[in-house]
């Protein structure tokens, strides 16, 4: 064990930032920093750029929840006034993840969307077995600033499957957006993250967009949550049989990431911090105990608080009783009392024992 923790220790020591971006273990700048190689992204120095594969721009690193937010072209379909495509117009992007097994598109983040008026899109796996998509529709201009969800009328969305690692988006118009024309014709699609999507800043997509995208990169971009794991194909009992190569660090519980994705390391409730930490490390210290009483606005206490390893305590002050994280109440009138010269004894409505 202490040969695996001095490991540890030798591979933190290492580059952890690449522009405004942390870079947390176990992942790394290279394989050296790195849990292993699929781990491993690489640092555009010049632009402060972070990338995975060879060209997916990595925008947020969450050890805490076990995901990576990326960005994946938005699709665009836009035509003439004869139906032809414009150039410019991308159709059919890819998320292509196939060489990249410990990462999927998160299917409870992500949703696909659509937006448009006569636009249909749908999506197909690498094998074209497994997909989904959703039509958009309207007879008119939509104004979606009092919106607050997609609802078919220039705007659709639909889910995506799990343990989805490529997909490409197949877009276009029944019309060629001639019956629309007068007010749409273009049509975009994207896979984005429902925690940062508000349908409320979109509008219809229009040609101008795809001049936009050669200035402003990130309008190319949606913003699209992957799952990742640090092992493929070990449950947690496998990989703890061998603590050697057991990358999840001091305070720290396994979870396994279902159907045989592999598994993921996360803090122990009261605690917070990088799970894969190496307890060793000079630069980390891994998952740390959670001091509750400094939170009340998170950790509420109505009387006196007093921090644990993992948890806290909470008694009501003298006078009062009741769980004091929930609320704190004055001793009722005594129902009973007894004693004699040398003591007395109430008995409250609470059933509690008083001796004065």
């Amino acid at each position: 064990m202490a040969l695996a923790l001095a490991t540890f220790a030798e591979k933190d020591n290492c580059n952890r930032t690449c522009g405004n971006l942390n870079v947390p273990f176990p992942f790394g700048l290279d394989k050296s920093c790195a849990w292993n190689s699929n781990l491993t992204l690489t640092c555009n120095h010049t632009s402060g750029e972070l990338i995975l594969a060879k060209n997916i721009p990595v925008y947020n690193i969450s050890v805490e929840d076990g995901t990576m937010t990326i960005g994946n072209y938005i699709a665009y379909d836009c035509r003439n006034e004869s139906g032809g495509r414009l150039n410019g117009s991308r159709p059919n992007p890819w998320i292509r993840l196939v060489q990249h097994e410990h990462y999927t598109v998160s299917d409870t983040r992500n949703k696909f969307t659509v937006f448009g008026c006569d636009t249909w899109a749908l999506f197909l796996d690498a094998t074209k077995e497994s997909g989904s998509g959703c039509l958009s529709y309207c007879r008119e201009d939509v104004n979606f600033t009092a919106s607050s969800a997609c609802s078919g009328l220039g705007c659709c969305q639909t889910s995506i499957p799990k343990n989805l690692r490529s997909l490409r988006i197949h877009m276009s118009s029944s019309t060629n957006y001639t019956a629309v024309r007068n007010f749409s014709s273009c049509g975009s699609a994207f896979v984005v993250d429902q925690e940062t999507f508000n349908v409320s800043d979109y509008t219809l997509p229009v040609p101008d967009d795809l001049q936009l995208k050669n200035y402003l990169p990130r309008k190319n971009y949606s913003q699209v949550v992957l799952d990742w794991v640090v092992e493929r194909h070990l449950t947690c009992e496998v990989a703890q049989s061998n603590r050697s190569s057991y990358p999840c660090g001091a305070n720290s519980i396994c979870s396994y990431f279902g159907d045989g994705q592999g598994y993921r390391c996360f803090c122990k409730p009261g605690y917070t911090g990088n799970p894969y930490a190496p307890p060793l490390s000079p630069n980390s210290a891994g998952c740390e105990d959670i001091d509750e009483c400094k939170d009340p606005g998170r950790y509420p206490c109505h009387g006196n608080c007093k921090n644990t390893a993992g948890d806290y305590t909470c008694h009501c002050p003298f006078g009062r009783d009741g769980d004091g994280k929930v609320s704190c109440q004055i001793y009722s009138p005594a129902i009973i009392a007894a004693g004699n010269s040398n003591s007395l004894a109430m008995v409250t409505q609470q059933s509690k024992l008083l001796l004065l």
